[in-house]
This record gives C-alpha cells, sequence and structure tokens, in this order.
C-alpha cells in the first residue's frame, strides 16, 4: 500500500495529497480477505477537506473514525462521527500509532467515552508496551497494557444482548451466549448505533492490521446486514433494501476527471445488477445510457469488472455526461421517484478572487473551476456581478490553496489570487440641487443639453425612483427618458469611490434645449453630470454590507471570541447554549471585517469554532474607513 514518507501511497496518487502529507480527496480501494470482497473509500481527516469526506456518507455501511493515539480527538474526529450517526452507519474508532503514545491510551479511551457516548466498548486492547494487541471479542481474559480484558468483554457482551430482550432474559437466568449469537446481535448493536468498538492499530508496525480486517469482515454489517439505504420518495424518506434481483437503482456519491478516461461517476448500487451492456437513465431523462466499461476503482487504477456488479458493490462508469454528484440512475422501465438526502454540509468560510495569469484563458479557468465544485460540494464559485470577479469559496486557506493547485497540475491554468473585493455602495443623507450645461459646436452640427435636477435620500433598501416635473416644454418629453438613462450612468460607479449609488430619488424639473443642437446624447451626458454635482453636495457617505454571523465555539473561549468580534466592529445579538459543550454566538458584523476571521477563529478555538453567515443589510461606514476608502479610490486615479 506504500507509505507517506516515501509518497507511494495506493490513495494518496494525485500530486498534491503527496506534496501536503495527506489525503486530499475520496479515494477508493478494494481487497479481498477471507472471500469477502471489501470496499473501501479512504477520505481526508483535515477539517478542511470536510466536503469529500462527507460526500462518501451514502456510499457505506460503516464508518471508521481513524484517531491518532498522539494528538486526541480532533474537530474532524466530532464532526465525522456524529454524521454518520445521523445517516444510520455503523461505527468504528480506530486508535493508530499506539506505539507512539502508549501512555496517553487510557486517558484517550475516557475522553472519546465522555465526547462520543457511552455506548463505546474496547474490542482489543494494547499490550506488551503497543507492541501487539488483545482480542476482548473472542476473549475474556488476557493482559494488557491498561484496562481490563474480562471487563470489556462482559461490556461488550451486555451491550450487545440488551437490544434484544428474549437475549437478555437468557443471559440473566445464567444461560452462556454463544459466539456466533454474540457476533449477530454484535452487527444489529452496530447498526442501531447503541454500540461502537474501539479498535487498536499501530500501522506502520502491522499491529492489529489483521485484527482490524478480521473485525471488518466479520462483525462489521455487510450490504445485506446493515440497515437499508435511505432516499426521498415523495417528499418522506424510505428505506431501499439491498436486493440484487430489484430493478436498478444507483446513487452517484463521487464524480472525477480522468486525464484517460474523461469523467468518472462513482456509483454506489443500492438495488438491481448492473453490467456493461446494462441501460439506465438518471433524473427525469428520457434517452437511456449504456454503462459500457463498469470498472474498479484502485487509487489511480481502475480496472474493468469481470462480471456483474450487485446491489451493494461501489463502481465507476466513464465518459456519461451528465452524471453528478446525487444523480439517481435507476431502470428505464421505472418512474424517477427518487432523491438522495445528502449530508449537511459546513458553509465555505472563506474566499479568494481568482484571475487568470493568461487573459486567453478566462473562459478554460471558469470551466475548470466549475469542474473542481462539481468534485467537492463545500467548494463553490461564483461572477460577483458587482466587483466583476470570478470568487471562488472554500472551508479554508488550506482548502482553497489545494484547489489552486489542481488548477496548475490538472488544467494547466496558472491563477493569482487576492481577497475579494467588498461590494461597498455609496449614498446621499441631504437633498440637493445639481445643474449642468452641455455646449458643444466642433463646426457642424453641435451639442446642447443642460439640466437642473433635485437629488432626495430614501430609505435604506429603497433603491432608486426617478421623477419629471419638467413644465413648459423646457425640456421636450423626448429628451426625459436620455435624461434618466445619464442618471442611471452615475448610479453606477459613484462619484466618492467609484461604488454604485442606491437609495436616492432624482427629480428633473427644470432645462433647456435647442432646436438642432439637443440630441438624446446630449441629455443623457448632462443627466449624468447634473446627478453628479448634485451628489457632491448631497453629503455623500459610504455604506457597506453587514452579515448575520453564527458562530460556534466552546464555551471556555466564548470570551476571547466576542472580544475579538468587538474588534471587528462586530455587535452581538444573542448567545445559546450548545450540544458537547458548545456556545452559538449570534452576532452582526461588517463583511469587511472578515477576511482573516477563518483562520483567526480556529487559532481562538484550537481548530474546533466554526462560523456561518448570511446577508443582513447596508449600514454607514464609520468615518476613518471612509477615509480610507476615498484615498483608495485617488491612489487608484493617480496610477490610472
Amino acid at each position: 500500500m506504500g507509505s507517506i514518507e516515501a509518497q507511494s501511497t495506493t490513495s494518496d496518487f494525485e500530486p498534491e495529497a503527496r506534496a501536503h502529507g495527506m489525503s486530499t480527496a475520496a479515494t477508493l480501494l478494494f481487497a479481498i480477505k477471507d472471500g469477502c470482497e471489501l470496499n473501501l473509500i479512504d477520505t481526508p481527516g483535515s477539517p478542511e477537506l470536510v466536503g469529500p469526506a462527507l460526500a462518501t456518507i451514502p456510499a457505506v455501511e460503516t464508518a471508521l473514525i481513524v484517531v491518532n493515539a498522539a494528538s486526541g480527538i480532533e474537530l474532524g474526529t466530532r464532526r465525522f462521527f456524529h454524521a454518520a450517526g445521523e445517516a444510520g452507519l455503523a461505527r468504528m474508532i480506530v486508535v493508530n500509532k499506539i506505539d507512539q503514545a502508549p501512555q496517553a491510551l487510557p486517558n484517550l479511551v475516557r475522553e472519546l467515552r465522555e465526547e462520543l457516548g457511552r455506548g463505546l466498548c474496547c474490542i482489543n486492547l494494547p499490550c506488551k508496551g503497543g507492541t501487539d494487541v488483545i482480542d476482548c471479542f473472542d476473549h475474556d481474559a488476557g493482559e494488557a497494557d491498561f484496562g481490563s480484558v474480562a471487563d470489556e468483554h462482559k461490556a461488550m457482551l451486555e451491550s450487545t444482548i440488551e437490544i434484544d430482550d428474549a437475549a437478555l432474559e437468557r443471559y440473566l437466568s445464567g444461560e452462556p451466549v454463544d459466539l456466533t449469537s454474540l457476533r449477530r446481535g454484535f452487527i444489529e448493536a452496530m447498526n442501531r448505533g447503541h454500540l461502537v468498538p474501539i479498535l487498536f492499530t499501530a500501522a506502520k508496525a502491522e499491529v492489529g492490521i489483521d485484527d482490524l480486517l478480521h473485525i471488518i469482515v466479520n462483525e462489521a454489517p455487510s450490504p445485506v446486514a446493515a440497515r437499508p439505504r435511505r432516499l426521498l420518495k415523495g417528499g418522506e424518506l424510505v428505506e431501499i433494501p439491498c436486493n440484487p434481483d430489484a430493478p436498478l437503482l444507483g446513487h452517484v456519491f463521487k464524480v472525477s476527471t480522468d486525464p484517460y478516461l474523461g469523467n468518472l461517476a462513482m456509483i454506489r448500487l443500492l438495488q438491481g445488477k448492473l453490467d456493461g451492456r446494462t441501460r439506465f437513465v438518471y433524473g427525469s431523462e428520457k434517452k437511456p445510457h449504456d454503462a459500457g466499461h463498469v470498472l474498479k476503482i484502485e487509487g489511480r487504477d481502475h480496472p474493468a469488472m469481470e462480471s456483474e456488479a450487485y446491489a451493494g458493490d461501489l463502481i465507476a462508469l466513464a465518459k456519461v455526461e451528465g452524471l453528478h454528484v446525487d444523480a439517481i440512475i435507476h431502470a428505464p422501465t421505472e418512474p424517477d421517484q427518487y432523491a438522495p438526502q445528502p449530508p449537511r454540509y459546513p458553509q465555505s468560510m472563506f474566499a479568494l478572487a481568482l484571475e487568470p495569469k493568461n487573459k486567453s484563458d478566462e473562459v478554460k479557468l471558469l470551466s475548470a473551476v466549475h469542474r473542481l465544485c462539481e468534485e467537492d460540494p463545500t467548494l463553490g464559485c461564483e461572477h460577483d456581478a458587482q466587483t466583476h470577479e470570478l470568487v471562488m469559496h472554500g472551508m479554508g486557506e488550506l482548502h482553497l490553496r489545494i484547489a489552486l493547485e489542481k488548477l496548475e497540475s490538472r488544467f494547466r491554468i496558472g491563477v493569482t489570487s487576492k481577497k475579494p473585493r467588498v461590494a461597498f455602495r455609496e449614498t446621499i443623507m441631504a437633498p440637493a440641487e445639481g445643474h449642468h450645461r452641455l455646449k458643444k459646436q466642433t463646426g457642424g452640427a453641435g451639442q446642447f443639453a443642460e439640466v437642473f435636477l433635485r437629488i432626495e435620500p430614501l430609505a435604506r433598501g429603497a433603491g432608486f425612483e426617478f421623477a419629471s416635473e419638467v413644465f413648459g416644454g423646457a425640456i421636450p418629453t423626448q429628451y426625459i427618458p436620455a435624461v434618466e438613462k445619464g442618471v442611471i450612468d452615475g448610479l453606477h460607479s459613484g462619484p466618492l469611490g467609484g461604488y454604485p449609488v442606491v437609495d436616492v430619488r432624482v427629480v428633473v424639473h427644470d432645462g433647456k434645449a435647442h432646436a438642432v443642437d439637443s440630441k438624446d446624447i446630449a441629455f443623457r451626458t448632462a443627466g449624468k453630470n447634473a446627478f453628479r454635482d448634485a451628489f457632491a453636495r448631497a453629503r455623500p457617505v459610504f455604506l457597506e454590507p453587514i452579515v448575520n454571523c453564527d458562530i460556534t465555539t466552546p464555551e471556555t473561549c466564548v470570551g476571547d471570541v466576542t472580544a475579538d468580534l468587538k474588534q471587528r466592529r462586530g455587535r452581538i445579538v444573542g448567545v445559546d447554549a450548545g450540544p458537547r459543550g458548545q456556545t452559538m454566538i449570534h452576532a452582526q458584523i461588517p463583511l469587511a471585517e472578515l477576511g482573516d476571521y477563518s483562520g483567526m477563529l480556529r487559532g481562538m478555538t484550537q481548530g474546533v469554532g466554526t462560523f456561518s453567515t448570511e446577508p443582513s443589510h447596508y449600514d454607514y461606514v464609520p468615518p476613518i474607513i471612509e477615509k480610507r476608502l476615498i484615498a483608495e479610490k485617488s491612489g487608484a486615479s493617480t496610477e490610472e
């Protein structure tokens, strides 16, 4: 399987994974153990790369959550554990690198039970100083480095039989529990989330690996024994039994781009069978697609399957256009009646504005970014119509840095990035009059127009209003629309800083025209300049976007977080107690103050804090910020 240090692991084959020394995408693997085929998905553990990991939840029966014995419980541990539980998966905790921190293991087990629930039982225990493990499922006695094999065996046995009243009654009456019955009950207890085994390994030294594989094969639920997968039908969740004889039904849980095969769609078969001759449709499409080559995925390799794929299998299809994450494929004879219930993805917390180094790559960049967003549900992009920037959103700086590296390595697009511009606005605080007289004579037909207008402030969010109070034909009626167009031209780029003007009413009330030299273009120009003249006299100010911000933080960090919010001109509107010692702080904060907040929040909360935002309203910019914005506009004008 290779090693991380040698950059030779089967699953971490992408250049970004090898450069960072960790998984950066979900990778499929398969293996045969004791005649049982195992489908495995290696997912990233970084909290910033949570999207690809959460997207695989609908594809599996059991979630193995790996905890570093030296690092202990991390943000990803809690997030994946609870997300897998909400999806109805069986769960196991794998404590790895036990040989590097054997003294930390007793406290780690205690913390796992306190954080994740009392249903955690050690299915094996370290022994011989972390160089071996002893099985607590098949054995009820033995020497371990800590804890008691007998106690863990008894705890597992009792947790298992608690879900079966008849078995519990026999146990309490003194009847022995045979291993076969215990194993069957153990699987059901895992399915219900009543029991979560803890396993100890030291993967590099191959300690506990045989135990782990044995437990996956014999104790972890198979597709048939697991809780049925669930889909939405008519807005309600229904269970889909893993039945190979039922009509074809499959769920696309991952898409990627292969340099040789093009689009690859990874599919969990929920029902039925599939081979190269199978025809299917997806969504509301009527035209059937041929499966073609049905592939198994193992890292970068994708051998063709030599036999049919059955319900419960993970396969890949190549070159089927239009397949996307969460698409449901089904037999052409069946109606399009199912929809997935995707995992709850956290909101993106970091953004960068992108520009191609080569201007000719603009269209290519947009297409490549959309491809990356299709592969990662927590990656997003948009073209900001107000700032005219292509903005990519992600979970953090590392997340977006890896995305930029993929643009370079996979799509051969060089990109420069910067913080997105904040969409400031300009408005006025008082009414004012404006005037402009345009008179041009260049030898032939000239241009003439004179406009008098009044500008008035409107309530926040009212937008723009235009009215005419011209009487007596001072400005001929046919030129009034041209004046309005000129005013709208002035709204697009305000005189203060070049930002859009909002919440103003403009009333044109007088002017002059010339029988020969007056034209639409003349009145449009005069209208624009009269508006700018009035705007400068009307106590112009900047407005900035304010967002509602919900911050989740440990109780112990609330003081630091609230103090930081106040320094960012934030206003706290509420504080709620959350589950598992968490606190949610509700605040309103200027968007301009959130540029580096993702990293700062992680630093204040030891990587645990998260936040989400949504637009709220626009409010006045403080004078000190206003001076900076005007200075920036003056500097830009000087450079031009």
